[in-house]
């Protein structure tokens, strides 16, 4: 059943268009982090496939990084739920992910990737006993992609990739 868009009014629209929607830029921005990361990860280990993977979409881009055996199928799984929430927040309107949604992503995360400054015990500290998305503190997103960030950018050395310069 397609997601029902509650926007009613042209100043609904008006109001989504220049609100400052810290969840969705954030989301949007980690989304991409992970896709920058994934492609440098596939461009060390696979030159001649670096044209081929930055054709690819998000999904396939993943496919292809557990394909090369980069990425274990725990951190698939996390990178497949946090693609499918992406997808609804680009062709939703009006989505927000419920507290469930996001408890799944950081309880999943936080069993395939290291949590290396403890992001993601302290995001499913923070959204315990929260009724809504909104009533998060707003570094819980960000965070979340930080602690993928880290090992992504680990895996990516450990091919040969430099620590700071790509």
């Amino acid at each position: 059943m397609k997601q029902k868009q509650n926007i009613n009014t042209f100043s609904d629209l008006y109001e989504k268009t220049v609100s400052e929607d810290n969840l969705l830029s954030s989301f949007i921005t980690g989304h991409l982090v992970i896709e920058f990361l994934l492609t440098k990860i596939i461009e060390i280990t696979e030159p001649k496939l670096i044209d081929f993977a930055e054709g690819l979409n998000h999904y396939k881009l993943i496919q292809l990084t557990y394909g090369l055996n980069h990425i274990d199928e725990n951190q698939r799984e996390v990178l497949f739920l946090i693609n499918k929430m992406r997808n609804k927040f680009a062709h939703h309107l009006t989505f927000e992910p419920s507290i469930s949604d996001l408890k799944e992503i950081l309880t999943k995360a936080s069993s395939a990737f290291s949590d290396m400054t403890d992001g993601l015990e302290q995001g499913l500290g923070e959204i315990k006993n929260k009724t809504t998305i909104r009533d998060c503190e707003d570094w819980v997103i960000p965070e979340m992609f930080v602690q993928i960030s880290y090992d992504l950018h680990d895996i990516y050395q450990n091919l040969g990739g430099d620590i700071e310069d790509f």
